[in-house]
């Protein structure tokens, strides 16, 4: 008997994240916000950009990241055509909860979803932002999903898109031939009972990529109907996309690592990864630097 119930907890716990997928995603805001918590969806104050928006996915305690980027590259995303905001769950914590509400107030920038924000709910929290775009934003033309560790250099994002976009499109930096983890002690595990496939389909690094509004839309409708993948980049931009015969695309300026402390690397790229609020105030500074000259 226990040796069974060893074999079936895995299985188990599969099944009970399958249910919490979808229970997320049905409770998550939809036309309109729940009446009672109006603070949990509320929508950024200012119209949807005609041509980039940028969603910057945050955890609720995230507020030092939100102001740095804020501060910093989010600047360039705040005109008619290029707009960003941020994408949260809830939070149990009353008191960061109201925190969290007085700073959508100030900033109406936030759209917070009725889902508990956890690191294992990272695939529910994009496929909140593909129905919330739907539904909400379908006029932008394209959309960056993206973290709040992340510096963006929004203008070589808008020039790259305006020269390589169109419609059908899913770009950012392209991952091929990646296989499943079969170390059980590994944050990244994967059972074979759960990924049965040797390799994953190609797909983009979850930390920054880009579609167009045409896929939006059938993105999520999609992933309600593709099994549960905890893995929010495979499964949107790999499993969901390949579904729907949708080829994720590379470009170059997109990096899912650290970079170098160098202004210039930073003036030619789209996306870099893991940065603290300090190195982004930095960085920003640098990049903006008249005096800093690149060959």
């Amino acid at each position: 008997m226990a040796s069974l119930t060893v074999r079936l907890l895995p299985r188990l716990a599969a099944l009970a994240v399958c249910l919490l997928f979808c229970y997320g995603i049905l409770r998550t805001c939809g036309s309109s916000c729940p009446t009672t918590r109006p603070w949990w969806c509320p929508g950024p104050r200012h119209p949807c950009p005609r041509f980039l928006l940028v969603v910057v996915c945050s955890a609720v305690a995230n507020a030092a990241a939100r102001r740095a980027l804020r501060d910093t590259w989010l600047r360039d995303a705040a005109s008619p055509a290029v707009r960003g905001l941020f994408l949260l769950g809830r939070t149990a914590n009353a008191s960061l909860q109201e925190e969290v509400r007085a700073e959508s107030e100030h900033f109406g920038d936030i759209v917070q979803a009725d889902f508990l924000d956890t690191y294992n709910n990272l695939t529910v929290k994009s496929v909140v932002l593909l129905k919330w775009v739907d539904r909400h934003c379908p006029q932008s033309r394209y959309v960056l999903k993206t973290d709040d560790d992340m510096y963006v250099n929004v203008p070589n994002l808008v020039a790259l898109l305006r020269a390589k976009g169109g419609p059908r499109l899913l770009m950012g930096c392209l991952i091929r031939g990646a296989t499943p983890v079969r170390d059980w002690t590994s944050k990244w595990y994967v059972p074979p009972f759960v990924y049965t496939h040797h390799t994953y389909p190609d797909y983009l690094s979850g930390t920054g990529y880009v579609m167009s509004s045409d896929v939006i839309g059938p993105l999520y409708r999609a992933a309600l109907d593709t099994p549960f993948f905890f893995m929010e980049d495979i499964f949107v931009t790999g499993m969901v996309a390949q579904k729907l015969g949708l080829k994720p695309v590379n470009s170059n300026g997109f990096k899912f690592y650290k970079r170098k402390n160098d202004p210039c690397q930073f003036r030619r790229l789209v996306t870099a990864h893991s940065m603290t609020p300090e190195e982004l105030r930095s960085m920003w500074t640098k990049v903006h630097d008249g005096s800093i000259k690149c060959s």
